[in-house]
């Protein structure tokens, strides 16, 4: 079901504004310092006071003298508006992002056709065509490309992968993490070999070696992400700043089920990591064809550039090679560890505040290519937000990314709204507020979300990648289907609470 606020009677909304008031009052006790009594009763029993999302009118959540006055936690939230006002007046503030930096707010990917092999593997087109054409057109047919997000930092790239097809070797000069989002692959990565599942990630430093296997039936879904390294790490905890009023006030639709999980459990399985049985450039014999001429030209070609990289490989040491979510728990909102998040601080302060987002939303950081030292250059998470919530209204220095997996969501940036669905992608510039709310009943919002230093080595870009391996023989069955819908990712089917008004339940 679709909440269209244009058909509410008017009669309703001010039923809710006045159901919403006295649950508003009625949870005055929630800004007490933390371990009273009061507050720890009102944390425990937060779920069972909500109202329904029927008796919520949105204007509760939109910033004015009117609903300030009723919100109880208002004396939290100016101290974060007066900290914005000031680091915006404050000129040794990370500046905000100006021309090609500050990018479309949303990026419609289920409007965007697959990209051309050319337009994102920056390899030596002309003579691989010359040697062997009919190799590039079976791998034209069986694997895509779409940059759903580009960046001058970063890009986020949807591959697809027929069962059993194979994307050769190569190698390239960004940094970069694959994200399995359905089906299975075996990721070969300098002197590993990686059978991936749904959830997994595997990280790939600069000309590292490279290939792909799709090892189940349907396409492989994933995401490929792929930044600048070595970026600026002011902007990673410069500032959070909360903003708007009575975020407490979340509908009875919108807790989560304790037994919820982000993929179907069925599909959740770790990930393996074996040792390759062949090195990362093999020694090889003279070559006989000019194919193989070509290709000991271009693992001559890698070594050479492998020598030129600086600072010394590896960028990511203590970022493993592959990971997957099944080992990660959701993190505590209220209890969030400094080293994990840019916004641990503010979070820790908020106290009981965020006692309730526990019940309405789940995250979880997922991959992080951490800086030896320092912090980091790229990073990104699962966020959940639980039907008909509202996220709180928010911004940040540190820019950041949503990849919508499903849900239906009114995503707010900077008064500009959108409609967010499955292959949607929004981009917040620091300091940008965005917010977002549930408008079905019953479906969650997912979404990857990530945020990176900016202004890195953007020399990447215009670096060659290299092929070490032959092209696949052409095989009719192993070609993405053209009916084929990349934005059909898997869920999990679990019952959210239901309720009517309020004025059903007395």
């Amino acid at each position: 079901m679709r909440v269209d606020e244009g058909r509410r009677p008017p009669s309703r909304r001010h039923l809710a504004l006045f159901t919403v008031a006295l649950f508003v009052l009625s949870s005055a006790g929630c800004a007490t310092p933390p371990g009273s009594g009061t507050a720890d009763a009102i944390a425990q029993d937060s779920a069972s006071k909500a109202p329904s999302y029927r008796d919520i009118d949105p204007s509760l959540w939109i910033e004015s003298p009117e609903t300030r006055a009723l919100d109880p936690h208002d004396g939290l939230i100016q101290p974060f508006r007066d900290r914005k006002a000031r680091d915006r007046a404050d000129p040794e503030a990370p500046p905000a992002f100006e021309g090609e930096d500050r990018i479309a707010k949303e990026v419609r990917a289920t409007d965007a056709p697959w990209d051309p092999l050319e337009a994102v593997l920056p390899l030596d087109w002309d003579t691989i065509e010359r040697l062997d054409p009919d190799g590039l057109e079976a791998l034209r047919r069986s694997v895509r490309f779409r940059r759903v997000l580009s960046h001058p930092d970063f890009q986020i790239v949807e591959v697809a992968l027929a069962g059993g097809a194979r994307l050769p070797a190569h190698a390239l000069a960004e940094p970069s993490a694959f994200h399995v989002l359905s089906g299975e692959a075996e990721f070969e990565v300098a002197d590993e070999s990686i059978e991936a599942t749904v959830g997994t990630t595997v990280k790939v430093e600069p000309y590292e070696v490279r290939a792909i296997r799709s090892i189940s039936p349907e396409p492989l879904r994933a995401l490929w992400f792929r930044w600048a390294p070595g970026g600026d790490e002011t902007y990673l905890d410069f500032g959070y700043y909360l903003t708007g009023t009575n975020f407490h006030v979340q509908p009875l639709e919108a807790t989560f089920p304790e037994n919820w999980s982000f993929w179907p459990e069925a599909l959740r399985r770790p990930h393996r990591v074996e040792p390759r049985k062949t090195p990362d450039t093999p020694s090889e014999p003279a070559p006989e064809t000019n194919e193989e001429a070509f290709l000991a030209r271009q693992r001559q070609a890698l070594g050479l550039y492998r020598e030129a990289l600086s600072p010394p490989q590896p960028l990511y040491p203590t970022s493993p090679r592959a990971s997957d979510e099944t080992k990660i728990p959701w993190i505590d909102f209220s209890n969030i560890a400094a080293a994990g998040f840019f916004w641990a601080g503010d979070a820790a302060a908020a106290g009981h505040y965020l006692d309730r987002w526990n019940e309405i939303a789940r995250m979880k950081g997922i991959f992080q290519a951490r800086n030896p030292g320092g912090r980091y250059d790229f990073n990104f998470s699962y966020i959940a937000l639980g039907p008909m919530a509202k996220y709180v209204t928010h911004s940040h220095a540190t820019p950041e990314f949503y990849y919508v997996l499903d849900g239906e969501t009114e995503w707010i940036i900077e008064g500009d709204r959108f409609v967010a669905r499955a292959g949607h992608v929004y981009f917040h510039s620091p300091y940008d507020d965005h917010e977002m709310r549930g408008l079905l009943e019953g479906v969650p919002m997912r979404a990857i979300t990530g945020s990176w230093a900016p202004f890195g080595d953007r020399s990447v870009w215009k670096q060659p990648g290299f092929l070490l391996e032959g092209l696949p023989d052409p095989d009719p069955a192993k070609a993405i289907p053209d009916t084929f819908d990349f934005h059909r990712f898997p869920r999990e089917t679990v019952r959210f609470p239901e309720a009517g008004h309020a004025s059903d339940r007395r």
